[in-house]
C-alpha cells in the first residue's frame, strides 16, 4: 500500500504554504518594468568583515543552523558541533551568556569579542581535509566556537526576516581577508603565479596584473564606483592590489573610480560615504555598479562592533532610499569577505584533486567557510531563504547576466569553470515578477559603539556546554536546481579478504552537484569529493576488508541543501544480502514526485525491513517481508504532504548492524518551505 501522510498533516502543510505566500504578496510590475533582472538599475556591493555563519545566523529560524538534522559526524562519534578542545569537548556557546572573571558585561561581550587567526594555514588546519574537526586547536582558542543570537545583533535579524538570506554562501578560499576580496573583485588569485600571484595568504596581494571586474564593466561602458574614504578604508578596497589601479595615472577612470575617496562633509568616514551616496542618489548620478568599503570600525571586523556595523548598513539603506524610486529599483548585496576564525558547521564544497585552477600547492583553494549573504531588494522581500551554492564569484556572475541584459555585457574570464558549475549566478534568490517595494521599519541603529569602547577586553569562556537552540518555526525557501541521490549500490568480493562498498551518486536536477563522502568509522581518509553533472552519476568504491576494519563499514555521503545518505553494516554478515535502491518517481495517487525504495533480497531466508521516519512525520513505521530472492516497491508523498523534505532509516530484522539512511529534499520546481 503507498505510503501517504494524513490528511491533517497535509493541511498543516498547506496553511504553512499559505502562510509563507502571504508574506510575500505578488506586486503588479510598476508601469515600464519587464519583470526580469533588467528591472533593476542599481547594483550596490557592501561587503563587510570577518563573521561565519553560524556565528552570526545559527540560531536564526528556517536556516542551516544549530539545529541542521544532516550535519556530519566527526572522529569518535561526535557531531560536527561537539568540537575537541583540548583534552575535552565544547559545542557553540553564546557571547552574552558568559561573564568572564574580569567582570566585562555580558551584552559588551557580544559586541567586543575579538579577532582570531584566519590566514591560509590555520583555516586549512580548522577545515583539516573537510573532516572539520580542530577549529579550537586552529585557532588557538574556545572563542571560536562563540556565537552572537538575535537579541545581540537584532538589525541584522531584521534583514533576513524581511528580505532574502543565503544559508549555502560560502567565502571563496580557505584563507584571510585579501584572497577572497582578490575573488570578490576579479573571481580569482592567480594559484598559477603568472599575473603577480598566487595571493593566496592575506598581505601577499600587490602588483597583480590580471584585469578586475571593474575594468571589464568599464570596457562594457557600464557605470560604476568604489564608495570609501582611501586613508580609513582598513585595506579592503581589493582594486587596490592591483597595479593598473595603484599606478593609474591621477585623473584616469581608474584612479578617480576605483582609488578615489568621497568628499569630506563630516570628518567621520561612514557619514561621509553614506553622505555621498545620498547625494548621488538625489542627483541621478548613482552608478549602474557600485561597491561600498568601509571603515575600519564600521566594518565588523572583530574588535569592530556588529553594532556599528549595522549602523553603517542602515545609512546606507537610508542613502539608497533619499529617493524612494532608486531603492525600488536596486539591488544591495550585504556579504562578509571571510569567517575571521569562527566556526561554521557546514564542510564547504571543494574541487577534485587535479581540477583546474582550483590548487595551489597541491592543496585546495576553497570554497572556504559559509558567511553571510542577505539580498536587499524589492524581488528578495518576503524573509525567504535560498540554499543554491555560491561563494563570492558568484556576485560577479550575476553581475555578468545583469549586465547582458542591459546589452552590454561584461564578462569575465578569471573564474574557473569548476566554480562555474558549483556555483550559482544568485539570481535563484529573486522573483523578478513579483516585486514588493519599500522599506519596512527597522530596528534603530544609534546606539554605537566604537573601537576604543572594546580594548582591550578580558578573554571570555563559555559557562555553558550544549547544543545552542535555533529559533522555532520555517521560512519560505526558494526553488533549487538540486536533485540528488545516493545509493549503496553493491558490495564486491574478492580472493584475499577483499571486499569493497560501493556507491552511486546520481545527479538528476538541472545544477552540478557537489558530493562528499566520509567514512564515520573503521577507517582513516576522506572525506572524498566528488563533482556531477547533470543527468550524469558516479561510482566509487570503499575498502572494509582486511586493513579497513575487516568487514565492518560506516558511510556517509552529503551533498547541497541538507542531503544525506549513511551506509552502516558487515560485509560479514547477513546485511551483506540486502539492497536499498532509492529514486524519485510521481506517486500514483497525487501524481507528484515521490521518494521510492525498492526493498531487495538476496538470501536464502525471508528478511522483514523496518522503514522509521526520523523527522518530519509522526505515523510509522512501515515494515515490508521480502521472501528470499524478491524485492518489493513502495513510496512516501514527501512533496505532497511533507513540503519535499523527507529523513527515513531503513534496518532488517536479519542483522542488527546494518542500517541506511536517507535524507534530503524533493524539489517541485516550485517555492517550498525550510526544512
Amino acid at each position: 500500500m503507498a505510503l501517504s501522510a494524513s490528511a491533517a498533516a497535509g493541511a498543516a502543510v498547506a496553511g504553512s504554504v499559505a502562510a509563507a505566500a502571504a508574506t510575500t504578496p505578488a506586486a503588479a510590475a510598476a508601469a515600464g518594468t519587464t519583470g526580469t533582472i533588467a528591472d533593476a538599475k542599481h547594483i550596490v556591493i557592501l561587503m563587510q568583515e570577518n563573521r561565519s555563519f553560524d556565528h552570526y545566523f545559527g540560531t536564526l529560524k528556517g536556516v542551516r543552523g544549530f539545529a541542521d538534522r544532516s550535519a556530519i559526524q566527526i572522529a569518535g562519534g561526535y557531531s560536527v558541533f561537539n568540537q575537541p578542545n583540548g583534552s575535552g569537548r565544547q559545542y557553540p556557546w553564546q557571547f552574552s551568556a558568559t561573564k568572564p572573571a574580569g567582570g566585562a558585561d555580558p551584552e559588551r561581550l557580544a559586541q567586543c569579542n575579538g579577532d582570531l587567526a584566519h590566514g591560509w594555514s590555520d583555516q586549512h588546519k580548522a577545515w583539516n581535509g573537510g573532516k572539520m574537526d580542530s577549529w579550537v586547536a586552529a585557532k588557538g582558542n574556545v572563542r571560536a566556537l562563540g556565537h552572537l543570537t538575535r537579541a545581540d545583533i537584532p538589525f541584522h535579524y531584521a534583514l533576513a526576516d524581511y528580505w532574502t538570506i543565503s544559508d549555502a554562501y560560502f567565502c571563496s578560499v580557505l584563507s584571510a581577508t585579501g584572497p577572497n576580496r582578490t575573488y570578490h573583485w576579479s573571481g580569482q588569485i592567480d594559484p598559477a603565479g603568472t599575473l603577480g600571484g598566487p595571493a593566496y595568504d592575506g598581505g601577499d596581494e600587490s602588483n597583480l596584473r590580471w584585469e578586475t571586474y571593474a575594468e571589464a564593466l568599464e570596457r562594457a561602458g557600464v557605470s560604476w564606483k568604489v564608495y570609501q574614504n582611501a586613508a580609513d578604508n582598513y585595506g579592503d578596497n581589493a582594486l587596490a592590489y592591483f597595479k593598473q589601479f595603484s599606478t593609474a595615472p591621477a585623473g584616469s577612470a581608474l584612479a578617480v573610480k576605483g582609488m578615489g575617496s568621497v568628499p569630506k562633509a563630516t570628518g567621520r568616514t561612514p557619514d561621509d560615504i553614506a553622505a555621498a551616496i545620498r547625494a548621488d542618489v538625489l542627483n541621478g548620478t548613482l552608478p549602474q555598479v557600485s561597491w561600498i568599503v568601509a571603515d575600519q570600525a564600521s566594518s565588523e571586523h572583530p574588535y569592530a562592533t556588529p553594532a556599528d556595523g549595522a549602523h553603517f548598513v542602515h545609512m546606507v539603506m537610508d542613502a539608497l532610499n533619499a529617493n524612494p524610486d532608486v531603492f525600488n529599483s536596486s539591488v544591495l548585496f550585504l556579504n562578509y569577505d571571510e569567517n575571521d576564525g569562527f566556526f561554521d558547521h557546514v564542510p564547504p564544497p571543494v574541487a577534485p584533486a587535479g581540477t583546474a585552477g582550483e590548487f595551489y600547492n597541491g592543496t585546495n583553494i576553497g570554497l572556504g567557510f559559509r558567511v553571510p549573504l542577505i539580498a536587499i531588494s524589492p524581488w528578495t522581500r518576503g524573509g525567504w531563504v535560498n540554499s543554491e551554492v555560491a561563494d563570492h564569484t558568484s556576485v560577479l556572475r550575476f553581475l555578468e547576466k545583469w549586465t547582458a541584459a542591459l546589452g552590454k555585457p561584461a564578462t569575465t574570464p578569471n573564474i574557473s569553470a569548476w566554480r562555474r558549475k558549483v556555483c550559482s549566478d544568485l539570481t535563484g534568490m529573486f522573483d523578478f515578477a513579483n516585486p514588493v517595494y519599500g522599506m519596512p521599519a527597522l530596528p534603530n541603529t544609534d546606539a554605537t559603539i566604537g573601537l576604543a569602547a572594546c580594548g582591550p577586553l578580558p578573554n571570555p569562556a563559555p559557562v555553558n556546554n550544549a547544543l545552542p537552540l535555533q529559533e522555532a518555526g520555517t521560512r519560505p525557501a526558494r526553488a533549487l536546481p538540486y536533485q540528488p541521490n545516493a545509493n549503496l549500490d553493491h558490495l564486491e568480493f574478492a580472493s584475499g579478504n577483499v571486499m569493497k562498498v560501493w556507491l552511486k551518486m546520481a545527479n538528476q536536477g538541472t545544477a552540478t552537484t557537489h558530493f562528499a563522502a566520509y567514512a564515520n568509522a573503521y577507517r582513516t581518509g576522506g572525506p572524498w569529493q566528488y563533482t556531477v553533472d547533470p543527468g550524469t552519476d558516479t561510482s566509487d568504491f570503499f575498502n572494509c576488508g582486511a586493513n579497513f576494519g575487516g568487514g565492518p563499514y560506516d558511510l556517509s555521503v552529503t551533498g547541497p541543501n541538507r542531503f544525506l545518505r549513511r551506509f552502516k553494516g558487515d560485509a560479514t554478515k547477513a546485511g551483506k544480502n540486502l539492497t536499498v535502491t532509492s529514486s524519485y518517481a510521481a506517486a500514483p495517487d497525487t501524481g507528484k514526485n515521490a521518494l521510492w525504495f525498492r526493498l531487495a533480497n538476496a538470501g536464502t531466508t525471508q528478511v522483514t525491513f523496518t522503514i522509521t521516519s526520523n523527522n518530519y512525520r509522526t505515523d510509522g513505521p512501515w515494515t515490508y517481508t521480502v521472501p528470499a530472492g524478491g524485492n518489493v516497491s513502495d513510496y512516501f508523498n514527501v512533496v505532497a504532504y511533507n513540503n519535499g523534505w523527507y529523513d527515513f532509516t531503513v534496518t532488517a530484522d536479519c542483522d542488527t548492524t546494518w542500517s541506511q539512511r536517507f535524507t534530503g529534499h524533493l524539489e517541485s520546481g516550485a517555492p517550498s518551505v525550510s526544512g
